[in-house]
């Protein structure tokens, strides 16, 4: 081989060698497939040449491909941050939902205490938690003392008013622990775990003067009423049955309203 066929050759090498490290251009074979340059050679420039056209091609497709899938990668991940956001509020307003369903199934809608239905399941739950600790509970039945007379006078209306005063009165009245709920029509009861029959009466009496005092308004009418009120301490030897506490205050309560209305009665066995 000639010499300077040699010295073009160990170019042509050098030059492979700088390509497949990476810095292959247009124009790196182009010096050796020139007319003049060994008929070999030349043949060898232009496969090379070819070759790395196609991996550029290649390359370049592949770094497109790439950079698709970064933003397919990047757009899922926005989708996926909007469904789980989508999915989290979703939650939310479920439980919302669901927190508005409880309170509806244990509430009464007119005055927002406990309905007949917890309290049912509050006393239940009561008494046996006064069994297992041996601790006093108590339970007061309030009655509106001549209701029917008030709705007559006033209006359907204004005894709704009255019934929602009452409930806001035994909210404001009860420690925290207590128990209220409208019984049904105008009767309320109050659990008071544990608390003697003395101590409910003081409660009762408490009641009793506050809505005595207290001068319902609604739009041109107004008017006071006063409550009567019954109250029992529970007795497991005689009281086998929930309903037996509840009883005994409807007993004492009816002596109440015997008795001339605007009192509390103990219930006596």
């Amino acid at each position: 081989m000639k010499e300077w066929d040699q010295e073009l050759f160990e170019e042509f090498v050098d030059q492979i060698e700088a390509v497949s490290r990476g810095e292959y251009s247009a124009d790196s074979f182009k010096k050796f497939m020139r007319v003049g340059t060994p008929n070999s050679l030349r043949q060898l420039a232009t496969v090379f040449d070819n070759l790395f056209r196609r991996f550029e091609t290649r390359e370049i497709h592949l770094k497109m491909a790439i950079e698709e899938l970064k933003a397919a990668r990047s757009e899922l991940q926005e989708l996926n941050n909007l469904l789980d956001s989508r999915v989290k509020e979703r939650t939310r307003a479920l439980e919302e939902a669901n927190r508005l369903l409880e309170s509806l199934s244990t509430t009464d809608a007119l005055t927002g205490i406990n309905n007949r239905r917890n309290f049912d399941r509050e006393l239940n739950r009561e008494i046996r938690r006064s069994l297992r600790y041996d601790s006093p509970l108590s339970l007061i039945m309030l009655d509106i003392d001549l209701f029917k007379i008030v709705n007559d006078t006033h209006g359907h209306l204004f005894g709704d008013e009255v019934l929602k005063t009452i409930g806001l009165i035994l909210k404001k009245s009860l420690r925290s622990h207590d128990i209220c709920a409208r019984y049904g029509g105008e009767e309320f009861v109050v659990l008071l775990p544990e608390t003697t029959a003395q101590e409910a009466f003081a409660a009762a009496e408490k009641i009793r003067q506050i809505v005595s005092d207290t001068t319902v308004r609604f739009e041109q009418s107004e008017s006071k009423v006063t409550v009567s009120a019954g109250l029992a301490q529970y007795n497991p030897a005689a009281m086998p049955e929930d309903k037996k506490l509840v009883d005994a205050a409807d007993k004492a309560l009816y002596e109440a309203k015997r008795g001339g209305r605007n009192k509390s009665v103990i219930f006596r066995e």
